[in-house]
């Protein structure tokens, strides 16, 4: 018979609901990190305060270690429930992504850039060590998909109801955001190209 729920206990559920919240939130905070910029000349009050204090690094070190903290939480949760229901390979699958996820954490707050005393952007480190730490980034990130789409696989298959579901949404949530990605290069890359070539 395919489990259906996992059992989990009251503070374990209370963890889980605390962590998706925190994510959600921090996300959202993380995703307007990324949208905003500098602030430029004419922009309103309220955008120049929130873009000047997002643009300092110790402020988005602290979103990315959040981020970090209550994926781990979640993922924590998910490999409890597996080890109660002795699925080995499942929770070493768990293992390597909380391993992933806090690799690639550290790799992108490491600065590759710091501002000098004369304004200028200077390196922090050599080029070939910015590229290592790039190339250490997409090839975690690149073991992390697939270790992410085998799991949800192996939900999908080994369980039934909602944890079937949330092991689909584990293979195919990556597959639609690396497909969007893909699709806003190529509009970014040759759209845009194309209209700044006739202007």
């Amino acid at each position: 018979m395919k489990l259906k729920t996992f059992p989990v206990s009251g503070i374990q559920n209370e963890v889980l609901n605390w962590s998706m919240g925190l994510f959600l939130a921090f996300s959202a905070v993380d995703l307007i990190d990324h949208w905003t910029a500098a602030p430029n000349e004419g922009q309103s009050l309220f955008v120049e305060a929130f873009a000047s204090m997002q643009s300092h690094t110790g402020i988005q070190i602290a979103e990315a270690v959040l981020l970090l903290a209550t994926k781990l939480a979640m993922w924590e949760a998910l490999r409890r429930g597996l080890k109660k229901t002795n699925h080995f390979f499942l929770q070493l699958g768990v293992i390597l992504l909380m391993l992933l996820d806090t690799f690639m954490t550290v790799a992108s707050c490491l600065p590759s850039t710091v501002m000098g005393t004369d304004g200028n952007t200077v390196h922090a480190v050599c080029q070939s060590t910015a590229h290592l730490l790039t190339q250490f980034y997409l090839s975690c990130y690149t073991v992390s998909f697939l270790i992410q789409a085998t799991l949800g696989i192996g939900l999908a298959t080994v369980f039934a109801g909602r944890i079937r579901w949330y092991g689909a949404s584990l293979l195919l949530c990556p597959l639609l955001t690396s497909i969007l990605n893909m699709v806003y290069l190529y509009i970014y890359n040759n759209v845009f190209m194309i209209d700044n070539t006739v202007l």
